[in-house]
């Protein structure tokens, strides 16, 4: 039988997909709504809850990534996968609104730890082994895959298990996962690219990175694009069981419906290398419109799902897209501290849109609340277009 060989980047990057794909695999993901509906919930403490989260998230994402940047980036992954299994047992044993709450705080230090790490780990990575960037945007194609291949399969294993046996049983089976994740985060070879070029005090440090992100005229559309889209994606994963809760989706399909959102991890991760040129990414941003807008006149289980993966799938092309221009912008010094920072932006716009989102669902309905999302993916839109025009003007006023 023929070995199968793997290039050196793959080997190196291994552990890593490894430990991404059984962080992503929680079985909770698929019924979490209708758990938290169960233990006393509704639509305004949903987005409550969304809105508590979000602050933790605000509060911890950028002084994570400065500390990914400047002592190590596999110990703050580290402490990621132990929130998050702190995160399932606390959820586990939840029987009210307030415990769940808690588990939500350590999820939302989970996902802080989590967001803009990776994706510096892995271009450090790309630029350590290879000596270059240009395969970036595929490797981290396959880490969206990966994430979205584990989520796919968490999804259906965790709708199975919840209509066959308990809704609560999907946090005690996630933990076997999330033990394992965190031995494979403890083999990855740590790329040692940042810690060469740190060499400022740290408030000295703080100040380069907001200023990285917030001085340079052609990085500002790609945080407004990031940020538009980022929220949206986010709300969208959050709160996608509300709109099969508003038309009535039997429980046995929820495992289902779920998947297949998290699948739009794997088709926009594979999908993202193939759309390079300024007619395939407008398309997108056409036909990821146009899905918003049919998630506002929705009335099926069948029309819900597709628009909600359709859009999906574009939120995650452009996301890898604009990840690699906000990289090839940046020292390694201030890549993962960067990343946090607007992913932090993000959050700050996350945190009244889930309310005012949730708000209006209750008085309304989400389908009239999908107006909001309408209007954020349009202005978003607008900042990518202008990201080539500002990039062409920029020799000439350097």
């Amino acid at each position: 039988m023929r070995k199968i060989q793997l290039s050196p980047m793959t080997r190196r990057l291994m552990p890593l997909y490894i430990a991404a794909f059984l962080q992503n695999i929680p079985l909770w993901y698929a019924i979490e709504k209708l758990f938290m509906v169960g233990i006393g919930f509704n639509t305004a403490s949903i987005g409550l809850m969304v809105a508590i989260m979000s602050i933790v998230m605000l509060i911890v994402e950028t002084p994570s990534g400065i500390l990914a940047d400047r002592w190590s980036r596999k110990g703050v992954m580290v402490l990621g996968c132990i929130s998050l299994l702190v995160c399932a047992i606390v959820g586990a044993l939840s029987y009210s609104e307030p415990v769940y709450i808690i588990s939500t705080i350590f999820w939302g230090i989970y996902a802080a730890l989590y967001s803009g790490t990776y994706d510096a780990v892995i271009y450090d990575t790309a630029m350590e082994v290879q000596g270059k960037s240009g395969n970036f945007e595929k490797y981290l194609g396959r880490f969206r895959a990966v994430e979205g291949t584990a989520a796919v399969a968490g999804a259906l294993s965790g709708g199975l298990i919840a209509t066959s046996l308990n809704m609560r049983d999907t946090y005690f089976f996630s933990i076997p996962f999330i033990l394992v994740a965190l031995f494979f985060i403890w083999k990855f070879k740590e790329p040692q690219l940042h810690k060469a070029e740190v060499a400022e005090p740290v408030f000295k440090h703080i100040r380069q990175t907001f200023a990285a992100v917030l001085r340079k005229p052609v990085l500002l559309p790609v945080v407004v694009a990031i940020v538009g889209f980022g929220a949206v994606l986010e709300i969208l994963l959050e709160l996608s069981q509300v709109w099969f809760i508003a038309v009535d989706t039997p429980l046995a399909l929820y495992g289902v419906l779920t998947a297949a959102l998290y699948s739009t991890w794997t088709i926009g991760g594979l999908l993202a290398p193939k759309f390079h040129s300024k007619f395939a990414t407008s398309s997108l941003m056409v036909i990821m419109i146009a899905a918003i807008a049919l998630l506002i006149t929705a009335r099926s289980i069948a029309l819900v799902a597709a628009a909600q993966v359709i859009a999906a799938v574009c939120f995650v092309i452009l996301g890898v897209i604009l990840v690699k221009k906000m990289h090839d912008e940046l020292p390694s010094r201030l890549r993962a501290g960067s990343s946090s920072v607007i992913s932090t932006l993000a959050r700050t716009l996350l945190i009244p849109g889930s309310l005012l989102i949730t708000g209006v669902a209750n008085a309304y309905s989400i389908f009239t609340a999908t107006y909001i999302l309408l209007g954020v993916v349009i202005v978003a839109s607008v900042a990518f277009l202008s990201i080539n025009v500002l990039k062409k003007q920029e020799p000439a006023s350097s």
